[in-house]
């Protein structure tokens, strides 16, 4: 035939192409954290919760979040941009460290895990919606999320949390038994 004898259509022509080879920019904007075991109120300034994004091999940490003391949460209001591809998994992690504050200088001395969430990337692109920026032109962004915290298998709060970028979505190609990749 056409591809030869014992030769495989899926070889020569992918149905489900890999994503991980085109990355873009996406931003994760950390709105807030609800930890019902974390009352801000009663915390010392320097053990504040932070929250991390991790994507393959990168991480980036927010800055210490603010106690809301009518709203009962943590507030971040921060960005942290990450190069992803579709395929990827977003893991989200709020952190409590124990700091002490030096003058000109703070001091990290431990840090322990409050809760995590894994979000696959590829959830997140069919939620994001063209808008028009005065200053930033055209972004693609999510409303904010709510995804829910867990520490060992138990829900132990949420964060909210809303994603954004300047590049295009990447478009989902079909995966179904098309023409062409239904073939063996």
């Amino acid at each position: 035939g056409l591809l030869g004898k014992g030769a495989n259509c899926a070889e020569a022509i992918p149905c489900k192409p890999s994503w991980r080879g085109r990355t873009f920019k996406l931003g994760f904007f950390v709105h807030s954290v609800s930890l019902p075991a974390l009352d801000g109120a009663r915390l010392a300034d320097g053990k504040r919760p932070t929250v991390m994004v991790s994507c393959g091999e990168k991480t980036k940490p927010t800055e210490m979040g603010d106690w809301s003391d009518d709203r009962k949460y943590w507030t971040f209001g921060e960005v942290l941009t990450m190069e992803v591809g579709q395929s990827d998994d977003a893991c989200i992690a709020v952190l409590n460290s124990k700091q002490m504050n030096l003058g000109v200088a703070q001091l990290a001395l431990s840090t322990r895990c409050l809760g995590e969430v894994c979000v696959p990337v590829a959830s997140v692109l069919p939620r994001l919606l063209m808008e028009d920026r005065d200053i930033d032109g055209l972004v693609y962004a999510t409303p904010a999320i709510t995804f829910d915290l867990f520490k060992d298998g138990a829900k132990v709060g949420r964060v909210e949390i809303s994603f954004e970028t300047k590049q295009p979505p990447p478009i989902s190609q079909r995966t179904d038994d098309g023409p062409l990749c239904g073939c063996r």
